[in-house]
C-alpha cells in the first residue's frame, strides 16, 4: 500500500465523518473560524493562553495537557446572510449583469468532537474540527458573457488532528498536533469565464471535487505564576492535492492549499471568580496563489477586446485569485464564576479586511467582509463529571464597495452572520 493511498484513505475517513454533517463553517475570519470549541467560542476565541476543551488541538496543542481526561461534542446551527448589489453594468463589456441579490444556503449545522486522555506527563488526544466560510448560492446568475443557471461555490474542510502534549518542568507545556485535511469544493455558473481560462472544461459545474492533504500544529503554555500564563501556537501551511475537477478555475491548475497561521495569548485570574485572556492571530493568506492573487492579474476582462490566456489567466501558474491579504486578528474575553456549577463568557474580536476594494468583483462568490464579532455565552455542570456549554457569535453587518475592473460599475458586498453552538462535556 502506498502512502500517498495511506494518506488518501486516512484522510477520507476524516471528511467522510465530518462532511457528512457539515454544510460550511463557523463564524468567519476570512474562512477560518474565529474560535473553536464552545467555551473559546463564548470568549470570541480567546483561548490560546486559556484551554477548556479538547478543540484546544486547534487553538493550542500545548493546552491539551491542562484538560485532563475527557470527550467533548458540540454541534453549532450557523447563519451568513450575504448579499450583493451593482447597478450600470453593461452585460457585453464586463462580465456582470444588473443585479442585486440576496445569497440562499443560510443555515448550516456544523459538529466537533475530541477526547483526551491524560497519562501523566503527557497526554494523548485526538480532534475532529471543520473550517469554511467561502460559501454562496445566488437564485439566478450573476455574471454574462455566457453564464448560465445558479451562480455560487461552496467550499468546505475537515481536520483530523492527533496531539501528544507534555509537561516541561513545572511551568512550561508544549505540545504537537500532526492533522490530516479534507476539502470538498464545488463551484456553479461561472461559463463566461471560460475564455479567460486555461482549461474552460475545468472551470464550473462539475460537481463535487475532493483534496486530502496535511500539515502540523505546534504550541507552548507557560505559567508566569498562578495567576498569569502565556501561550502560542503555530499552524504550518497545509499541504493538499489539487482539485482536478477546477484546475481551469484555481491558480496552479487547481492548487488550493489551506494557509499557515500564527497566534499568541495571554490570560490572567483577577480573583477567583473572574479570568481574563487576550489573543492576537494572523493568517497568511498571501502563502496560497488561489486565494491571494489579484484579479487584475488578466491581460483583459473584455473578451471583445482580444483577453488571452495564458500565465496570468484563471488556471494559470500565476493565475487570478480573489486578492485576499494577510488577516490579523485581536481577541479579548472574559470569564466569570458565577457559581461553583455556573461559568459565564462574554467577548469581542476584531479582524482587518480580508480583501482590498478593487477585488469586489470575483469576491462576490466569497463575500468574506464581516470583522467584528460579538460573544456570550456559559457553562452548566450537571454533574461533578458532567456540563453543558452554550455560545452565541454574532458577526455585525459589514460592506465593502468596489468596481469592476473593467468598468466603472459599483459592487457593494455584504454580510453578517449568527451563529449557535452548544457543547456537552464528560471527564473521565
Amino acid at each position: 500500500m502506498t502512502s500517498n493511498f495511506k494518506l488518501t484513505l486516512l484522510s477520507g475517513v476524516a471528511a467522510a465523518t465530518v462532511m457528512a454533517f457539515v454544510g460550511t463553517a463557523n463564524a468567519t475570519n476570512g474562512y477560518f473560524s474565529n474560535a473553536y470549541g464552545t467555551a473559546a467560542k463564548g470568549m470570541a476565541g480567546a483561548s490560546v493562553a486559556l484551554p477548556q476543551d479538547t478543540q484546544a488541538a486547534m487553538n493550542n496543542p500545548a493546552g491539551m495537557k491542562k484538560i485532563g481526561s475527557r470527550v467533548d461534542g458540540s454541534v453549532a446551527l450557523f447563519s451568513p446572510l450575504r448579499k450583493y448589489e451593482t447597478s450600470g453594468a453593461n452585460p457585453a463589456a464586463n462580465f456582470m449583469n444588473d443585479n442585486q441579490h440576496k445569497s440562499g444556503s443560510n443555515f448550516f449545522v456544523i459538529p466537533a468532537f475530541g477526547a483526551n486522555w491524560d497519562m501523566g506527563e503527557y497526554s494523548l488526544g485526538v480532534t475532529l474540527s471543520a473550517n469554511g466560510g467561502m460559501n454562496t448560492d445566488y437564485g439566478t446568475n450573476v455574471f454574462s458573457q455566457g453564464s448560465n443557471g445558479r451562480t455560487g461555490i461552496n467550499l468546505e474542510q475537515a481536520f483530523l488532528g492527533f496531539t501528544y502534549a507534555r509537561q516541561i518542568g513545572d511551568s512550561n507545556t508544549v505540545g504537537i498536533t500532526p492533522t490530516i485535511a479534507a476539502q470538498r469544493f464545488s463551484a456553479r455558473g461561472l461559463q463566461g469565464f471560460a475564455a479567460i481560462s486555461t482549461d474552460g472544461t475545468k472551470l464550473t459545474d462539475n460537481g463535487n471535487d475532493y483534496s486530502y492533504g496535511y500539515g502540523v500544529r505546534v504550541g507552548w503554555l507557560g505559567e508566569v505564576n498562578d495567576k498569569l500564563s502565556f501561550g502560542a501556537m503555530a499552524q504550518s501551511r497545509m499541504y493538499m492535492q489539487k482539485f482536478s475537477k477546477y484546475a481551469g478555475l484555481f491558480a496552479e491548475q487547481g492548487d488550493f492549499d489551506i494557509p499557515p497561521t500564527v497566534s499568541f495569548g495571554g490570560s490572567y485570574k483577577v480573583d477567583d471568580k473572574l479570568t481574563i485572556a487576550a489573543d492576537v492571530q494572523r493568517i497568511f493568506y498571501d502563502q496560497v496563489a488561489s486565494v491571494s492573487n489579484p484579479l487584475i492579474n488578466v491581460t483583459s476582462f473584455n473578451t471583445n477586446a482580444g483577453g488571452t490566456v495564458g500565465l496570468n489567466s484563471l488556471g494559470g501558474d500565476q493565475g487570478v485569485g480573489f486578492g485576499w491579504q494577510n488577516m490579523s486578528i485581536g481577541k479579548l474575553g472574559v470569564q466569570y464564576d458565577a457559581s461553583d456549577d455556573v461559568t459565564l463568557r462574554a467577548g469581542v474580536s476584531h479582524n482587518t479586511q480580508a480583501f482590498p476594494n478593487t477585488e469586489t468583483l470575483f469576491n462576490i462568490l466569497a463575500p468574506a467582509v464581516v470583522n467584528t464579532h460579538v460573544s456570550v455565552g456559559g457553562t452548566y455542570d450537571v454533574a461533578p463529571n458532567m456540563s453543558l456549554s452554550l455560545a452565541y457569535t454574532h458577526a455585525f453587518n459589514a460592506n465593502i464597495t468596489g468596481s469592476n475592473p473593467n468598468h466603472a460599475t459599483p459592487i457593494d458586498l455584504q454580510m453578517k452572520q449568527h451563529d449557535l453552538e452548544v457543547g456537552v462535556s464528560y471527564a473521565f
